[in-house]
């Protein structure tokens, strides 16, 4: 058979044919396809139609257990030992049992969006009822975090897209003017040091892990200011030997490493109780730790003693960043005080206006109008 190019022959019947690698086997070896036509240029100009044989890519392998468990490695490099916990707990509880043997390749959205809905429904581990639509977030985010990684790592080729439910905003709590004062008197009757630590996180918006960790080095001399430096929270534990640990670590983020400076009456409080530098402020030990469920302890039982409704400890934190801003203290002070990355974070979710404040605005609308 007469040959013009490598690839293009004239048969024997007068036809023209052309040869073109159209795929590759599982070891790499070509497999040809053929092209016929009358005449040569008519061969090759389906030869150049025909696309270029690549090599076979290889089977996608690896279900989700093992990816997850490949990502948590990566992200213990990267991430807080609380955060990790968490991760490893989104992780155990609730995506390996539903996916853990499933191809990674295999996931689809409609199996997330089930999956999220099963968790909404009846995702509590007692079999009482569903979980928060936070909680639901957070495991989705773990999640995304793991398909992700195998997109990286070239386990599957585009990540699916996850639809997050949709997470009602809680109204926060915060104590009013007439609730604050009679807190603020229980405290300061017969004060004890946790006493002074409510009054203090009441006076700075410190979160509970951070007066826990607080040290008397972190006061200066005067107890002018303070340094936050670290924060004490309680995680689960994997060793096997218990549920959970106390760990201390950064605080929350960069911007929460601080300086907050103290009101006076702080200053008189805090000298009855001075201890060593290397002591831990609320335990006056060096190894001793108060912990937040007991600082949290501490805590209703003020509010009970005090005659208000109850409240969380946290609400110390927006009543702190409330009053600040009834005081006209500038946003951008209160939210490097609070430790906030942006001051969107301290608008958006620490600034509560109260009924007198919309009141007093409106007055103020009133008197512009001349009404």
């Amino acid at each position: 058979m007469p040959r013009t190019g490598n690839n293009v022959y004239k048969r024997k019947d007068g036809r023209w044919e052309g040869r073109y690698p159209k795929d590759r086997n599982e070891s790499g070896k070509i497999i040809y396809g053929y092209v016929y036509g009358k005449t040569c240029g008519e061969v090759k100009q389906r030869l150049n139609d025909k696309p270029k044989a690549t090599a076979r890519k290889p089977a996608l392998k690896g279900n989700v257990a093992e990816v997850a468990e490949q990502w948590l490695s990566v992200m213990k490099l990267r991430v807080k030992p609380s955060t990790l916990a968490g991760y490893e707990s989104a992780v155990r509880l609730h995506i390996l049992p539903k996916f853990g043997k499933t191809a990674i390749h295999g996931l689809t959205a409609a199996a997330v969006s089930k999956f999220a809905q099963e968790k909404l429904q009846r995702g509590r581990a007692d079999g009482s009822g569903g979980l928060s639509p936070k909680t639901v977030r957070d495991i989705l985010s773990v999640l995304k975090g793991i398909i992700d990684f195998a997109v990286i790592e070239k386990l599957v080729e585009n990540a699916i897209v996850i639809t997050y439910p949709k997470q009602r905003q809680k109204a926060m709590r915060v104590l009013s003017l007439t609730e604050q004062s009679a807190l603020s008197g229980q405290l300061l009757e017969e004060p004890t040091i946790h006493k002074a630590g409510i009054l203090l996180c009441l006076h700075t918006g410190l979160r509970v892990g951070e007066v826990c960790a607080l040290r008397w080095g972190d006061f200066s001399p005067g107890f002018e200011k303070l340094t936050v430096r670290r924060s004490i929270r309680r995680i689960k534990s994997n060793d096997g030997e218990r549920k959970t640990k106390l760990v201390i670590d950064t605080p929350k983020s960069k911007c929460s490493l601080r300086d907050v400076p103290l009101p006076k009456l702080l200053s008189q409080m805090l000298g009855n109780f001075i201890g060593n530098e290397g002591s831990f402020f609320l335990s006056t030990g060096e190894t001793l730790m108060t912990e937040p469920r007991t600082m949290q302890n501490h805590f209703k039982r003020a509010v009970k003693a005090a005659g208000i409704s109850d409240a969380n400890f946290h609400c110390l934190r927006h009543t702190f960043s409330t009053r600040c801003i009834e005081a006209s203290v500038d946003i951008k002070s209160l939210s490097e005080m609070l430790g906030h990355a942006t001051v969107n974070i301290t608008l958006n979710r620490y600034v509560h206006s109260s009924f007198e404040q919309k009141q007093e605005s409106m007055n103020k609308l009133e008197q512009y109008l001349g009404l």
